[in-house]
Order: C-alpha cells, then structure tokens, then sequence
C-alpha cells in the first residue's frame, strides 16, 4: 500500500507540471579562453629542390631517386606517425602539369609524348633520419631529372590530435590546402 501511495504522489508530481511558453533569451555568456595553438607536435619542410638524382636499374627498369637527409623522422614517426610529402612538378610543360598545381606524393602523370603514351611516377619512401624521392618512368624515356622539381613533407606524431582527427586519419584523401589548413601550416 506504501508503495501505490508513494506512486501516487510522484504520477501527481509529473502530470501537476504544466509546460509554459519559453521565457525570453538569455544575455550572451563572456567569451571562452583561448584555445590552444595548432598542432605544436606537427614539424614540416620548407619546399625543397633536388640537385641531382641518382639512377639505378632494377628489373631493366630505371629509378632516379634523391636521398634527403631528415632527423625528424625516427623510427616512432614510422611506426605510429605519419610523413605527408608534397610536389610541385616544375619540370614538366605546364600543359602536362600546371605551375600552380600541388600534389600529394605518389602521383602517377600520364601524358603523350612524340606518339607514345607514357606514365611517369613519383613516389616517397621514407626510413629513419631519411626521405627518399623516387622517379620511374614506365618506357625508360630519361636519361636525366629536371632539377626544377620541389618536394615538401609535413611530419605528424602518433597519437597528434588535430581538430578532432588523429594521425591515423585519411590524409591521402585531402588536398594540399586542406592539410595546410588542418595542420596550420603556412602554404
């Protein structure tokens, strides 16, 4: 009996309670402290140029590669981090590729030349204190790399939390403004 009682009171509790218009809108709360500052564990390059290459052969194919020294990357980075890197192919007529255009490595360039169709990739490879950029054309056309090319890579921790995104996110999704941006990184 005790207990019907006391559901008695609290039913009566709930349905005494009348909703009533909405009341008027509150003033503006002071503004929030400063939030941190980008992502202060992210390190990047300043744009690079290559002065030579190096041409190896393997499987009768030739691979033209630049070895940069870089300390940054650790073998930490390589296990749980991330090393974005970026070019700028300045080597090329701009119809093939544009001055402007920046893109994230591996890019893989087909294009037309004297009647031939040829592709041209670009890849990075990267172990402990070292970034490697490697060439490979897929009719062995070159003899030589264009020094014009630039390179620029964007290391991020394991564990980096960005904006609500972790280095495990889909980088090689997002264009190189939008890295920038994410990372605040000047362009």
């Amino acid at each position: 009996m005790k207990n019907y009682f006391l559901l008695l009171i609290v039913a009566t509790g709930f349905l005494a309670c009348k909703k009533g218009d909405v009341g008027p809108q509150g003033p503006e709360g002071p503004a929030g402290p400063q939030g941190p500052q980008g992502a202060p564990n992210v390190k990047y390059s300043a744009w690079f140029t290559p002065n030579a290459y190096t041409s190896t052969t393997l499987f009768g194919i030739k691979h033209f590669t630049y070895d940069k020294n870089v300390p940054e990357i650790t073998q930490p980075i390589l296990d749980s981090g991330l090393v974005i890197v970026f070019g700028k192919l300045l080597g090329y007529n701009p119809a093939v590729w544009p001055t402007s255009q920046v893109s994230q490595l591996p890019i893989a360039l087909t294009y037309v030349q004297s009647g031939s169709t040829m592709t041209d990739t670009w890849s990075a490879l990267t172990a402990p204190q070292k970034l490697t950029i490697r060439f490979v054309n897929d009719k062995n056309e070159y003899t030589a790399i264009s020094t014009a090319h630039q390179f620029r890579y964007i290391i991020v921790p394991g564990g980096s939390k960005i904006s609500g995104r972790s280095a495990a996110g889909n980088y090689q999704q997002m264009s190189y403004s939008e890295i920038c941006g994410l990372f605040q990184i000047p362009e």
